[in-house]
């Protein structure tokens, strides 16, 4: 799902058709949660779903171009209307999810019904390459003190 792909019609498509599904089979509000690569995908959704997900997290954003995508800092974040959380790492190392981008990505969600930044620090000793799952990139040994922080911001308008 490179090169294009998550910023496409079709992908969109495609996960409003999970969200319509979602829907149809239970009564509580849909969510777009991504990380890394997946903010690319959950972003782009956001700002042009049909099916009104309910928000939208965004943990360890794309913020540098690599040529694989695009960075969620150079998408039309002022179109996100949903409530948005914006979750970073202090010591995230992979050089396209930097944490400072979770701030101008902040910063561009000017008409977002509600917005949060969160930072995150320590965890583990890093097991894995910079941009992988188990070092500060993928919140490793906090990941359920993450998780909590998450599920408690969606929760907040149940």
């Amino acid at each position: 799902m490179l090169w294009g792909f998550r910023t496409s019609k079709k992908h969109v498509a495609d996960i409003d058709h999970v969200i319509a599904y979602l829907k149809e089979k239970t009564e509580l509000p849909v969510w777009l949660v991504g990380t890394s690569r997946g903010t690319e995908s959950a972003a782009f959704a956001a700002i042009h779903s049909q099916q009104a997900p309910a928000g939208v997290v965004l943990t360890s954003s794309m913020g540098e171009e690599n040529g694989k995508g695009t960075a969620v800092t150079e998408m039309g974040l002022k179109k996100i209307v949903i409530p948005t959380l914006i979750v970073a790492h202090e010591d995230d190392q992979c050089w396209v999810t930097p944490p400072s981008a979770a701030e101008l990505i902040r910063k561009r969600l000017v008409n977002a019904e509600r917005v949060a930044l969160q930072y995150f620090s320590g965890g583990d000793a890093p097991q894995s390459r910079a941009c992988g799952a188990r070092s500060p990139h993928g919140y490793f040994g906090i990941e359920e003190e993450v998780v909590d922080f998450i599920a408690a911001f969606i929760k907040r308008d149940l």
